[in-house]
């Protein structure tokens, strides 16, 4: 695959390890990651619009080097990817049922909120800032009963969703491993 026809995905590791887990090291060494290598190749995928198919590019030192690891590395990518895409999907029900659930408060506060914009005058009085505090207090808990639960049901579900299209394409990247030689000055 060349570089204008998919995503290329550049990482320098020490150990092929660190696509997966981040090693003990000096914190302060200029070779340290961060994040492991598949955090990052998901935050890179997840900034670019392109749907293009991937390729990573893993460079290694030579000792680290072995003749099978780009396959290995493949079959453990897309091991990795399946099992965070089923965790995902658990979430997402998860964050739902956590919406409707939140309905239990929600409900209450917009029959209050109505029941206080709807009984304004018989209360306060036809006129006077009373009857301006209280109707505006009335549809504020309108809003806020509403607000939270259809959000959370709603939108809070989105982000595991735009991640599990990133991981499908991550799952099927094209893995080739490349041998890096610390710079010398």
């Amino acid at each position: 695959m060349s570089r204008g026809k998919g995503q290329v995905i550049e990482l320098r590791l020490n150990a092929a390890e660190e696509m997966f887990a981040l090693a003990q090291t000096d914190l302060f060494s200029e070779y340290r990651n961060y994040f492991t290598g598949v955090e990052y190749c998901i935050s890179v995928l997840r900034s670019r619009p392109t749907r293009a198919p991937v390729r990573l590019e893993l460079a290694l030192p030579p000792s680290e080097q072995q003749p099978d690891l780009g396959d290995r590395l493949s079959v453990a990518l897309r091991r990795y990817c399946d099992q965070r895409i089923r965790y995902n999907e658990r979430e997402r029900r998860a964050v739902r049922l956590g919406g409707l659930r939140s309905l239990w408060i929600g409900v209450p506060l917009v029959v209050l909120g109505y029941l206080m914009v709807i009984f304004t005058n018989r209360v306060v009085g036809p006129s006077g800032n009373g009857n301006l505090v209280f109707d505006n207090s009335g549809w504020v808990l309108v809003w806020v009963g509403a607000w939270f639960p259809l959000d959370t049901f709603f939108f809070g579900p989105l982000g595991y969703g735009r991640e599990n299209r990133v991981l499908q394409e991550l799952r099927d990247a094209e893995i080739s491993v490349l041998t890096w030689r610390p710079t010398v000055i």
